[in-house]
């Protein structure tokens, strides 16, 4: 049964609805807002459960309203880094960044932030490009190094080149190993990225077409292609595509076994093209 609030929660709620009404295309204000009245059980003036409420009162499905209020709070901790998301999707993708800060000590947190500031481009007077964005996954990559190279971490001085414990190290001389690692990490990270889009796509076969095609087209007198599907010992299967001689039983091609069909004549593809 719905339940009484008491005036000030009353008037909170009020408040809150008010946010989440005139914020729904801020998704920051709506998700903070959902997740005070989830938090606080403000939905109880007019329902039995939070579901419930979303539903009625907002037309929000449950999964709706859990992605904006994940959005809310990762934005919550990216806005001290001077990262503002522009919309609730984009913040979900920083949320393992997100995550890691929450982990991180309050002085290494300024040192994410330092990290983030000294790769933003400078604006210029007049400048009307887009606004700078920077990727998720370099983001995490700065929280990450910043969690590992604690006190007790054994690097480089940044001048001697001698290992030391990294508590030993000045303030500018910690920041000067951090950045360089973060710089190695990112670099890496972006040749991969690099590698994999100018990797040549994989060609699009239909499967079922490539066999009969092939059957057609290749195999001589006596020889068949068999998809042959066994037991592999522990209680699943396994499918193999192979090139047989009818006359003498020997296997002329097969592919790698697979735990699909599809997979199996795809194998078998792949080493006849060699």
């Amino acid at each position: 049964m719905p339940e009484q609030l008491e005036p000030h929660q009353k008037a909170r709620l009020t408040a809150l609805e008010t946010t989440v009404r005139d914020g729904l295309r801020d998704f920051r204000r709506t998700g903070q807002a959902l997740s005070e009245i989830r938090d606080n059980e403000f939905f109880r003036a007019g329902y039995d459960s939070f579901e419930a409420y979303l539903q009625d009162r907002w037309g929000f499905t449950p999964p709706q309203a859990g992605r904006l209020m994940e959005a809310a709070d990762v934005a919550k901790v990216l806005d001290p880094l001077g990262i503002q998301p522009r919309n609730e999707a984009q913040a979900r993708t920083f949320k393992a960044a997100a995550k890691i800060v929450t982990e991180l000590e309050p002085e290494q947190q300024r040192v994410v932030a330092q990290l983030v500031e000294g790769v933003m481009p400078q604006p210029t007077e007049g400048d009307d490009t887009p606004p700078w964005e920077l990727p998720a996954a370099e983001v995490r990559i700065m929280a990450s190094v910043v969690k590992k190279l604690d006190a007790d971490a054994t690097v480089y001085h940044p001048e001697n080149g001698r290992e030391v414990p990294m508590g030993t190290l000045s303030a500018p001389e910690r920041y000067e190993v951090i950045r360089t690692h973060v710089d190695q990490k990112t670099q890496a990270y972006r040749e991969k990225q690099e590698a994999k889009a100018n990797a040549p796509k994989p060609e699009n076969v239909n499967w079922g077409d490539w066999v009969l095609n092939y059957a057609a087209q290749n195999l001589g007198p006596g020889q068949r292609l068999e998809l042959v599907v066994e037991p592999d010992g522990s209680g699943a299967s396994r499918a193999v595509a192979r090139v047989v001689d009818g006359n003498t039983g020997e296997i002329l091609a097969s592919g790698g076994g697979a735990v699909t069909l599809k997979k199996a004549a795809l194998n078998l593809a792949a080493e006849v093209r060699g």
